[in-house]
Formats: C-alpha cells, structure tokens, sequence
C-alpha cells in the first residue's frame, strides 16, 4: 500500500508536468501527498485504497488523447475500466465521462477511434464478463435485482440532501484540515476561480481536459444522487483527484493570466494547508512511534502472546481466543507467523492438560466474553487471571486429558 502511495504521487508529478509544465507536476505532487484520504489508502490494505493510482493514470491516458492518438484513447478506456477491480463506482462515472467527453468535447469523428475506445473498456471489464459468463450472469443479475427490486426511502428529499452531504463532505475532506480560512470562504473563492479561469482559458488541450473532469464531476453526481444506499468516501477517490487539480490550476492559471488577486489568495490557502499538513503528519507519526496500539495494533497483541509463551516455561500449552468479531484470523496467523518462529511451537485448540484462554475483551460490551466462557470453554480449574497493560485479559487454566 505505501508503494502505491508512492507511485500515486510519482504519476501525479508526471500528469501535472504534462499538462501545467515542472512546477504544475511538483504542485500536484505536493497536494496528492497531503491530502487527508490519500494519505489513509497507504496505511492499511483495503480494496479500493491502490485505486487512486489507477485513476492518476486514467486521467493522464486521458488527457493525452487529445492528440486523438487510438492508444492513447485505448489506455484511457482501459484503466477507466480496469477501476472495476477496486470499485465499479470508481470505474462506471469514468467510463462515462470518457465517452461523453470522447463524443461531444474530442468530437471524434473516425469510427476506428471507437473501436479502440471500446477495446479499452471490453479488455479492461473481459475478466468480469468471462466471470459472469460462467456463473450465470450473477453479476448482471444482481446489478438488474438493485435497480428494479429495491425502492427509495420514504423521506426522498432527507434522501438526496445526504448524497449532496457526501459530496460537500468529500470537497473538503480532499485537502488538509485547517481553521484559518472557513470553508464557505474557500469554496466561493475555488468555485468562482475555476469557472472564471476556464472561460478565459487559451490553451485547447488543457480547456478540452478541464471540461472533461467537470463531466466527470458532474456524471458522478448525478449517478451517485440515485443510489439507493450510502455513497461511501472511497466512491468518490477521482473526485479527490479531479479537485486537486482544479486547485493546482487555479495557483499556476492566476499566474499565467495575471490575475493577481486570485494568484496572492491560492497561494496564502496553499502554504494554509501545507502548513497545517505538516503539523498533521509530525502528530501522526509521533502517535504511531510511540503507540503501541493495546489491543488494535500488532504490538499489544504480540506483548499477549509472548506473555503466554513465556509464563508455560517451554511447556506444551493449548490456545483458545476470543475476539468480539467471532473470527480469530488474526491470531492465528500470529501464532503462525510470529510464535512459531520465535517459540518453535504451535498451541493446540484443545481444553485439556494446560491451556491459556487470550480474551479481547469488546469495548462496548465488555462483560461479553463471560458467555463464552460458560457456554465454548466450561472446563478447566482457573490458575491464574491476568489483565495486561494493553486491556487483554489472559486465562492460565487446567484441565483434564479428556476435557474438550
């Protein structure tokens, strides 16, 4: 996750370097670097988080079918496509865009260009067609279930004004947090800059690409106002994009077509969250260093298993573990991982001689655990309970060789 965080910014320097030249690539770097939900995709696995880099390169493929070159059109319909694999919302608003944009802004007119266009999409999309090919069209048939099955809630209009609420949410949350500027003040001043420095906008290519991330814009709220469910943050990733570059735009644009007052104003709002950034990170990374998690993070739960090893003396023990999810995957794969090649042991899961009981306790329930005690566990004379600095509780029992 960290490489493509890395890789998302390096893309983002090349993408603003093509388009507002040098100091336009080290702008958007910069931003991409700084913005509060790209920063979370590098810090911990989850599908849609490598996203942003396939975005990045879909934006760029874009723009350099301006030339209306076929395999510039190709990679662009491709990776729009290939978002699938993260989030088909991700995906559906861009292979739209492009298209829209493909007709009505590139105006294409050869129907070869098509062609490669919609190679793009089907090479992008075949591993899901194939897929659903031989599955019965599962995909296809839940897709036609959540349009015509479910209905809209009752309160339409309560409805639509939280979609609109996602959206204003994800506007702001795609830059850093700060208190020095309100967020109406900067919202007139990005919203009026844009509009009025694309309208005077010389250069054809970088109009034609402006235009496109407002399609995309507006195609993604439109798709995204009829969504029968909640527009989650990770929907909306190429509208962080699309708005970082706005931003950048709008610093580099004022310049060009010295419109001072405009230039002075986004460069005192960039070094604002630059600043702010700075802050954010030194905390967060001081937090991380020095936190070692309790019972979240992979350090306390290590500090549980190595006091259970250490208390059996080199004595064969069993494990049991409850966990307020139920499933114990991540205990099982650092018994695996880390007990057996520090300890060269594996635990039993059985009740019988001696064995340990390692309890997550829930911290909204947390007397939960004594149900499972009664009713999973049962067995075994207590010896000994210990609570660790982390919040684990730990059970050090004995039970018969017949116990299960």
């Amino acid at each position: 996750m960290f490489i493509f965080g890395l890789l998302s910014i390096v893309v983002s320097f090349i993408l603003g370097k093509k388009i507002l030249g040098f100091f336009g690539g080290w702008l958007m770097a910069v931003m991409v670097a700084i913005s509060p939900p790209l920063i979370s995709h590098s810090r911990f696995v989850w599908n849609p988080h490598p996203s942003a880099f396939f975005v990045v390169l879909a934006f760029l493929f874009t723009f350099l079918s301006y030339t209306k070159n076929k395999w510039m059109l190709f990679l662009a319909a491709f990776f729009s496509g290939f978002l699938y694999n993260f989030e088909i919302p991700i995906s559906a608003p861009l292979c739209i865009g492009l298209l829209v944009y493909a007709v009505f802004v590139l105006r294409l007119r050869k129907w070869q260009s098509y062609i490669f266009l919609f190679l793009g999409f089907l090479a992008a999309y075949s591993p899901m067609i194939l897929f659903d090919l031989r599955h019965g069209f599962s995909a296809i048939k839940g897709i036609v279930e959540y349009l015509f099955s479910y209905s809209f809630p009752q309160e339409t209009h309560t409805f639509f004004a939280d979609h609109r609420g996602e959206f204003i949410h994800n506007f702001f949350d795609t830059f850093p947090k700060q208190t020095l500027i309100s967020q109406a003040i900067f919202f007139i001043f990005y919203f009026v800059s844009s509009i009025f420095l694309i309208i005077s906008e010389k250069r054809r290519e970088l109009k034609q690409f402006l235009v496109y991330l407002l399609i995309i814009i507006v195609v993604s709220f439109i798709m995204f106002s009829f969504l029968k469910n909640i527009v989650f943050m990770y929907y909306l990733v190429h509208l962080n994009i699309a708005y970082i570059f706005f931003f950048v735009y709008i610093i580099l644009s004022s310049h060009e077509q010295k419109k001072r007052i405009i230039q002075i104003f986004s460069i005192i709002i960039f070094l604002v969250f630059l600043f702010h950034a700075a802050i954010f990170a030194w905390e967060n990374y001081s937090k991380d260093v020095n936190d070692y998690g309790g019972m979240s993070k992979i350090k306390g739960k290590i500090e549980a298993i190595d006091y259970i090893y250490k208390d059996a003396h080199g004595e064969k023990f069993g494990l049991l573990v409850f966990s307020p999810p139920v499933y114990t995957y991540p205990y099982d794969y650092l018994i695996w991982w880390y007990g057996r090649n520090r300890y060269n042991y594996v635990p039993h899961k059985e009740k019988k001689g001696l064995f340990y009981l390692l309890i997550e306790p829930d911290i909204g329930k947390p007397w939960s655990y004594n149900g499972w005690l009664e009713t999973v566990i049962k067995t075994g004379e207590v010896k000994e309970t210990k609570k660790l600095p982390s919040g684990f509780i730990i059970q050090k029992r004995i039970g018969g060789n017949d116990e299960r």
